[in-house]
């Protein structure tokens, strides 16, 4: 080659990676990976538009020396914070002689396999959701389980367990997988004959007293003279295709009557459902209302089992079959005769079978993150006041917490990251709030969540299901201010203009979370307490109070009610795994129900031993100058026990004419301003407005402790970290809402 020849140009790029580029969006150039692409999980490289079969590099990134083994890969500094000499990304923590974990895995865990985020240098905050894609490499099973709560609340506690080194637990639930998603049914299913005429006749009564009232499928008298008939054939065999979602229905009603009857599953329950399970062809080959009322069954026994993954495909079935029909076409406030039922009382029952299915769908989509098909829930659809059935109207109220539940799945996941601006989320999540406590506030007392539920014991579970899904909708709205560092958040809020009320619910946020769980649990353990174990409720809800609490413990290691959460927690943790271990789950998974407890405690006990030495010596220095003082100073008289009891008595009356002004204001106002709610809960006794500052021992302001300088996500701000836990793999397929 000649010498004096000029060198080969290095070609020059634009700034923006090629997945910028395609979505038209803004690149920060950050290396290895920009913002958005690590937002995204997307792969981001950069090649020249007019050569991109050509191997470009960025000719500003310049290593000027080695990594060495033990250092953190190099972060881009956002600005926020000063250039150090190891630069970190946000929220994470210093790799430089960390100790090893203090809590070993599990037996039999998976864990040694699992790459850690402190095991390539980079902070957990910035890792993907390691539970976004569920996957059994030996069979080749790959689920998506969306970023729901209890995965992004379990990814964040994993986030301060590692800051702290200890053993995280989401790989545990990766065990949940089989029994969430299928059903085991032999392929040569047998239809076994209805049971006898008194055994039907209880089975069949159970469901309609304890399950039909809040989801009301069928018209109670028409099916039970079509299950008198299915008992008189001498073979089912002998029943015709056209009425196999019928047969279906039976042994559902069948099978949910067993387990409700015994408060567990059953062999009978398991048998008939079996028996439906294997005739699912001949339903979906019928699509009409039969089908849908068989599909929604469906979705009630498996939800009922702790198997919601296979609950969701059926849900989503019904709601198809649904659309076809036009059942989502009713409307009280704009009625139509498009219509092809034109009979006034068929049309009402179709709205309630509607309403059903939005129940259902919006429900299991706050709880898994996974993309719905119903576009908007409007209670408009059901049936005018005047309209409603005798007694208590459940599902009109369910519908109601469906319509809220709706919105805020799409405040949580309807916006890919960057859309909204802090202020913007703020805004919404205010918003919602309200919203949400003007639905509790219709809801008569005795059932109305945040109120002791005074209600009779036969609907109790009624009320219960109402209470644990509205306290899960606060803690997914307020999800971010219990994530994120106290004082980023508040600082973060203060910054933005909104009013009184929206900011002090929005301060609160994280006690709001908090005080949720701790509502969530108890009734878990009320529920079990009173041997109520309904097919309408499931565990899940109880395992995400279990993450919240163990989150907020964590957080606030040293708290005047640390004593009191780590109890509730521990036994909400043995009820919750006691219902997975009843349906069926996994061990290793029931296990990882456990390790909430026991990690955390490993935490709690370890900052205990810390903090001992410096109470006490805290203490003795306390009474040292408590002694000297009263060695140099005069004692003084003591007044006499008369006087002692007038002052009492006098302060005693001018308190109580004090609170009682202050009562009879607070009234006043709050029938004055309804839509305008004060920091104290005006809906009942949840005490969503508590411990809106660090709760305090011995002038002890509690922290989180850890090896490094920064606390977990104290360099994200709320548009970053609400982008965080929203992270899927694919924002752009999220966003299918149905062709409906």
């Amino acid at each position: 080659m000649d010498e004096d020849a000029p060198p080969a140009k290095r070609p020059r790029l634009s700034m923006a990676c090629n997945a910028c580029r395609r979505r038209k969006v803004r690149c920060d150039t950050d290396y290895p990976r920009c913002r958005n692409c690590r937002l995204r999980d997307d792969e981001c490289t950069t090649t020249d538009p007019k050569m991109p079969q050509l191997a470009v590099i960025r000719e500003w990134i310049v290593q000027s020396e080695p990594v060495q083994e033990d250092s953190t890969l190099r972060e881009p500094n956002d600005g926020r914070r000063a250039t150090q000499t190891l630069t970190r990304s946000p929220g994470s923590l210093s790799t430089i002689g960390r100790p090893n974990i203090i809590s070993q895995p599990l037996e039999n865990s998976p864990a040694a396999s699992i790459p850690r985020s402190h095991d390539v240098g980079i902070s957990p905050a910035q890792q993907p959701f390691e539970m976004t894609f569920n996957t059994d490499a030996q069979t080749n099973r790959i689920k998506m389980m969306g970023g729901s709560s209890s995965q992004c609340l379990m990814k964040s506690l994993d986030v301060y367990l590692e800051s702290a080194q200890i053993q995280p637990l989401s790989h545990n639930f990766r065990h949940g997988m089989r029994h969430a998603e299928e059903l085991s049914i032999p392929l040569g299913a047998s239809l076994p004959a209805l049971p006898e005429a008194s055994l039907c006749s209880r089975y069949v009564s159970v469901f309609f007293d304890k399950i039909h009232p809040i989801y009301p499928l069928f018209d109670i008298d028409s099916m039970k003279s079509t299950i008198q008939h299915f008992a008189n054939v001498p073979s089912v065999h002998s029943v015709s295709h056209e009425q196999g979602p019928l047969l279906v229905s039976a042994y559902l009603i069948l099978s949910l009557g067993s387990d409700e009857s015994s408060q567990g599953i059953t062999a009978d329950g398991t048998k008939y459902l079996e028996a439906a399970a294997s005739l699912l062809g001949h339903v979906i080959i019928m699509p009409y209302l039969h089908a849908i009322q068989a599909l929604l069954l469906f979705t009630i026994v498996y939800r009922g089992r702790n198997s919601d993954g296979i609950g969701w495909q059926t849900v989503g079935m019904a709601i198809r079959i649904a659309y076809t029909l036009g059942l989502h076409r009713h409307s009280h406030r704009n009625p139509s005769n498009q219509h092809g039922v034109q009979n006034k009382v068929d049309r009402l029952f179709h709205a309630r079978i509607w309403a059903i299915c939005c129940c259902l769908e919006k429900m299991m989509q706050l709880e898994s993150g996974r993309p719905a098909t119903i576009v908007k829930v409007d209670r408009d659809h059901m049936i005018s006041p005047d309209q409603r059935p005798p007694g208590h109207d459940f599902l009109q109220w369910h519908m109601g917490l469906a319509e809220h539940q709706g919105l805020i799945c799409h405040h949580i996941y309807g916006h890919k990251p960057g859309e909204r601006t802090a202020q913007e989320i703020l805004s919404d999540t205010a918003r919602l709030d309200r919203s949400l406590l003007s639905w509790a506030r219709d809801i008569p007392e005795e059932f109305r969540p945040g109120n002791d539920l005074f209600c009779s014991n036969h609907e109790f579970h009624f009320a219960a299901l109402l209470s644990i899904q509205y306290y899960q909708a606060l803690i997914a709205l307020h999800r971010a201010a219990l994530v994120a560092p106290t004082a980023t958040f508040h600082s973060e809020v203060t910054k933005h203009s909104f009013d009184d009320s929206s900011k002090r619910r929005l301060l609160a946020g994280e006690a709001i979370c908090v005080s949720s769980a701790r509502s969530i649990a108890r009734l878990t353990i009320e529920l079990s307490d009173r041997n109520v174990h309904s097919r309408i409720l499931t565990a899940g809800p109880p395992l995400m109070a279990c993450i919240v609490l163990g989150i907020s413990l964590i957080k606030n290691a040293g708290s005047r009610s640390m004593a009191a959460d780590l109890e509730l927690l521990k036994a909400c943790v043995e009820c919750t795994a006691d219902q997975f271990s009843k349906s069926g789950h996994n061990e290793l998974f029931i296990r990882g129900v456990l390790a909430i407890h026991q990690q955390v405690k490993s935490y709690i006990d370890r900052v205990s031993q810390k903090e001992q030495p410096r109470r006490a010596e805290s203490r003795s220095q306390s009474h040292h100058d408590t002694n000297f003082q009263a060695i140099n100073q005069k004692v003084p008289e003591t007044p006499s026990l008369v006087q002692q009891q007038r002052e009492a008595m006098s302060y005693n009356q001018s308190s109580f004419s004090s609170n009682q002004r202050s009562d009879t204001t607070a009234s006043r106002n709050l029938e004055d301003n309804v839509d305008n709610p004060p920091p104290q809960n005006e809906i009942g006794n949840l005490d969503t407005s508590l411990n809106m500052t660090a709760p305090m021992i011995n002038s002890y302001t509690p922290h989180f402790h850890s090896n490094g300088s920064e606390l977990p996500f104290d360099n994200l701000d709320v548009q970053e970290l609400w982008d965080w836990m929203g992270n899927l793999s694919d924002y752009d397929n999220y966003s299918y809402q149905g062709s409906y």
